[in-house]
């Protein structure tokens, strides 16, 4: 869920995962690229890199996460960039769409296409099993994503989003992870504790603190055996296979009609 209250709180100087990242999105730039847009650049781990070679200007709508941005930066929305139309020759939005409401998606969906000149690359998690993450909140009760994801995708989904694109590329990388049975899932969440839910094993505890979209809390979200829910997780390990789910990069090209 798409929290302005979390987004603006998190550690931003702290914030590395997207290391891994960076070598694979600059593999992937077609070579007439000249000009970045990087929209949800968050703290500039790729933006800063991208700037060493191309012409780059980061977007985000945190003035904290901002302030780690070496090049040319811009305070605003994804869904709103008071930019030019077809303004950059790529379009970047990496790890941001499956953060956000729908509402706040679709125009996003819309503005990135307005602004390309010639492409968009997109990398989100791919074919992410939402409901392998989900939490309760001992507060209020909310069941939401650990992460804050609201949405799975794969590489045909955005040749939905963007009829009018052909796609150039499209790699999935990163260690493979299992998927989780929806039917399971759905066992799991309805009769079991949901302190059980995210295993031990699934989560370092150092990273099990969460925070509430719904009411706002911080909490840590510790485990608690429970032999129901760990007979699933085993069912799950005969029945679901292991997919690259780091990322699921597409690069699009508009497709010009004369």
């Amino acid at each position: 869920m798409d929290n302005a209250k979390f987004y603006e709180a998190f550690d931003w100087g702290s914030f590395t995962d997207a290391e891994i990242n960076v070598k694979n999105i600059l593999k992937t730039i077609p070579e007439d690229v000249q000009s970045i847009i990087d929209v949800g650049c968050g703290n500039g781990l790729i933006t800063n890199v991208l700037s060493e070679k191309y012409t780059v200007l980061g977007v985000d709508r945190s003035q904290k996460a901002l302030a780690f941005v070496n090049s040319d930066k811009l305070l605003a929305s994804c869904d709103k960039i008071p930019v030019a139309n077809k303004s950059f020759d790529l379009v970047l939005c990496s790890e941001v769409l499956e953060h956000l409401p729908d509402d706040v998606f679709y125009s996003t969906i819309n503005e990135l296409d307005r602004i390309a000149n010639k492409y968009i690359l997109i990398s989100v998690p791919n074919q992410e099993s939402i409901n392998k993450g989900m939490i309760r909140c001992p507060k209020c009760q909310f069941v939401y994503h650990r992460n804050l994801h609201m949405r799975s995708f794969n590489h045909e989904v955005f040749a939905k989003l963007y009829p009018t694109y052909e796609l150039i590329e499209h790699k999935a990388f990163g260690l493979k992870v299992r998927q989780y049975n929806s039917f399971l899932s759905r066992i799991k969440h309805n009769i079991t504790p949901s302190t059980s839910w995210i295993p031990w094993f699934w989560t370092k505890n150092s990273s099990r603190k969460s925070f509430c979209p719904n009411c706002e809390i911080e909490f840590e979200n510790k485990y608690k055996f429970n032999f129901l829910s760990l007979s699933l997780d085993i069912i799950n390990i005969l029945m679901s296979s292991k997919k690259r789910i780091l990322a699921d990069g597409s690069t699009k090209r508009k497709k010009y009609e004369y």
